[in-house]
Parts: C-alpha cells; sequence; structure tokens
C-alpha cells in the first residue's frame, strides 16, 4: 500500500498555460488541471493576447480536468474575442474539455481547428 508522504500536490502545481504569437496568430497551450486556482491565470493569459485582428487557437489537449470557474475563463475569453473582432478557436480539446462544454451547452460556441503541433 502507498505511503502518504506529507506533501500536498495543489492545483496550481498541475496547471500550466504558455502562449507564443506569430503575426496576429496565437497559439495558447493549456495543461492540468483548469480549476478555481487556476481560473485566473488562464483568463489573463487570455486577457493579454485576445486583441483585434488576433487569431487565438487554444490547444486544451492535456486539459485533465476543468471545472465551472476553468469554463468561466474559457466563455469570458469568447466573449472578448466577439467584442474585439478576435478569432478563438480550440484545437485537440481532451475529453475532459469537450465533456464539459456539452455539459454545459456551450460546445457549438467554440470552433475547433485541425489538430497541430504544440512543440
Amino acid at each position: 500500500m502507498p505511503q502518504w508522504s506529507g506533501e500536498r500536490v495543489t492545483s496550481m502545481e498541475r496547471f500550466a498555460v504558455e502562449a507564443s504569437a506569430s503575426g496576429a496568430r496565437v497559439l495558447v497551450i493549456v495543461t492540468g488541471d483548469v480549476d478555481l486556482a487556476a481560473a485566473d491565470e488562464l483568463w489573463a493569459e487570455f486577457d493579454r493576447w485576445i486583441g483585434a485582428g488576433a487569431a487565438v487557437v487554444v490547444d486544451c489537449s492535456g486539459v485533465s480536468f476543468i471545472d465551472s470557474m476553468g469554463l468561466r475563463a474559457f466563455l469570458r475569453a469568447r466573449q472578448k474575442a466577439r467584442d474585439v473582432g478576435a478569432g478563438l478557436r480550440l484545437t485537440a480539446p481532451s475529453d475532459a474539455v469537450s465533456r464539459v462544454l456539452a455539459l454545459a451547452g456551450v460546445a457549438e460556441l467554440f470552433p475547433l481547428e485541425a489538430e497541430e503541433p504544440t512543440g
């Protein structure tokens, strides 16, 4: 039976977001748990990159968990993209992301882009 080491792993240790831009195209790569602890950081990254004319692609293939606050960050990003005339698409959504978007009835709000390498 495994022994508890006494160390706690916070959700922030299981979350990462990084972005790279090439002209107006921005690739945002999200991995790990997108929950209450991570939602503000994710929103800040979306807010930073979503601007007029931007084409933002969010790679969600590495998202293992998403809760309502994570979903809220995605919905806020979509609204900002609409407001400023930017594009926002998902690529390779994980099962967790697809399931939450479908359960919330908002999957159709997020167009999909063909899968591409993230490395």
